[in-house]
């Protein structure tokens, strides 16, 4: 999982090569989107995955790897030598403990990168009866949802929710497997998310993935 998303390369900043100057924080009146807890997503798995951000001054692409286990959500970014930058660790009763190895301040909010990272992944109306196709919507944790389907696979999600600065509106593809699918496949081979309100892009690709 950031006050924005994007963010997660600043994390990485010793071995950011990008000279474009990165926002250090979002409106204040944009707070975290309420976390799920990591049971909310069935099955334990390990994902590798390449994630390149967008943001209005500049762009960064890095690694990190993802990990649902025994009740926890782990995010692990990795520095260009594969060592860890930052963990995020969220706990089944919803404490997010954040380890940052960077020497330097975090500059946005970890809540909100996991946020973001839930809004991908995990499941968030249920499951589809098989070969369904067309729209469903309904609310949870305080945001409204929009999923479209086509032949029982997830194609595209909205998620809309107020804040102080007005509706925040995350738009989210999915691009190859079944999203969530069965296994060994269970992340889509890329999802593309967009932040309208404040104004980021993430392309997410899992280059590898396994159950646990």
């Amino acid at each position: 999982m950031s006050q924005r998303a994007w963010l997660l390369c600043v994390l990485l900043s010793s071995a950011c090569a990008s000279a474009a100057p990165v926002p250090t924080q979002r409106p204040a009146a944009v707070a975290a989107p309420t976390l799920l807890a990591p049971s909310a997503l069935s099955y334990d798995f390990q994902w590798r995955q390449r994630v390149s951000a967008r943001w209005p001054t500049g762009t960064h692409t890095f690694e990190a790897v993802l990990q649902k286990r025994a009740g926890e959500l782990i995010l692990v970014g990795l520095s260009p030598l594969g060592l860890p930058g930052f963990v995020f660790r969220l706990s089944e009763s919803g404490e997010l403990h954040v380890d940052n190895r960077t020497g330097q301040p975090l500059p946005f909010e970890p809540a909100y990168v996991v946020a973001d990272v839930q809004r991908v992944f995990f499941p968030w109306l249920g499951p589809t009866v098989p070969g369904f196709s067309g729209d469903r919507s309904g609310e949870r944790a305080g945001t409204q949802v929009v999923e479209r389907y086509l032949a029982g696979q997830l194609h595209e999600r909205q998620f809309t929710r107020a804040t102080a600065a007005g509706s925040e509106r995350v738009e989210v593809r999915y691009f190859g497997a079944e999203h969530p699918g069965p296994s060994p496949q269970d992340a889509p081979d890329r999802a593309e998310l967009k932040n309208l309100l404040l104004g980021y892009e993430l392309v997410i690709e899992t280059v590898e993935q396994s159950r646990l």
